[in-house]
C-alpha cells in the first residue's frame, strides 16, 4: 500500500510540475496594459513592467489571460510574454504612463502611420475627413463579440 501511494506522489508530481512552470511568464516590454478581453480595445485592468511575473491561466488566439501580482486577472497578447526570466527594466521612461501610452510595436506603428498618413493626404489633396469620422464611430468592445456571435446583426446588439 505504501509503495503504491509513493508511486501515485510520484506520478502526480511529474505530471504537475510541468504545467506548473509552464504556466509562469515574464514581461518582456517596458509596459504592457492587461485588459478585459482579447483586443487592444477592452478596458485595461493593471500594468505590467518589464521583468514582472505573470501566471498565464489559458490561452486562445495568440492570447494569453493571466493573473498578475496584484491578482488582476486579464488577458494580454502572448507575444509581449517569455517563458524565461527577464531582467526589469532599467528606464523609467513611459512606466509612470497613463495606461492609454503604449510602448508596444503596434501601438507604435499604428501612431506613425496615422501622422504619415495625415501628412501625405494633405499632399496630394485627399480629403482626410473620412477618417477621422471613422476614428470617432469606431465599435466598442460588446458590439463586436456581438458581430462575432451573430455577423448577420447589423445593430452591433442594439435592437
Amino acid at each position: 500500500m505504501r509503495r503504491t501511494t509513493i508511486v501515485a506522489m510520484l506520478l502526480a508530481g511529474t505530471i504537475t510540475a510541468p504545467l506548473a512552470a509552464e504556466t509562469t511568464r515574464w514581461v518582456e516590454r517596458t509596459k504592457v496594459d492587461i485588459r478585459a478581453g482579447r483586443g487592444s480595445f477592452y478596458e485595461i485592468v493593471d500594468t505590467v513592467l518589464k521583468g514582472e511575473q505573470v501566471e498565464v491561466l489559458k490561452s486562445e488566439d495568440k492570447w494569453a489571460s493571466v493573473r498578475t501580482a496584484r491578482a488582476k486577472t486579464g488577458w494580454v497578447y502572448e507575444a509581449a510574454l517569455k517563458p524565461t526570466p527577464i531582467q526589469p527594466g532599467t528606464s523609467d521612461f513611459l512606466k509612470a504612463a497613463p495606461g492609454d501610452i503604449s510602448t508596444s510595436r503596434t501601438a507604435a506603428s499604428q501612431g506613425a502611420k496615422g501622422v504619415y498618413a495625415q501628412d501625405y493626404a494633405k499632399q496630394k489633396g485627399y480629403d482626410y475627413g473620412i477618417v477621422t469620422w471613422v476614428e470617432a464611430h469606431q465599435p466598442d468592445g460588446p458590439q463586436i463579440e456581438a458581430f462575432l456571435k451573430d455577423p448577420g446583426d447589423k445593430t452591433g446588439g442594439a435592437r
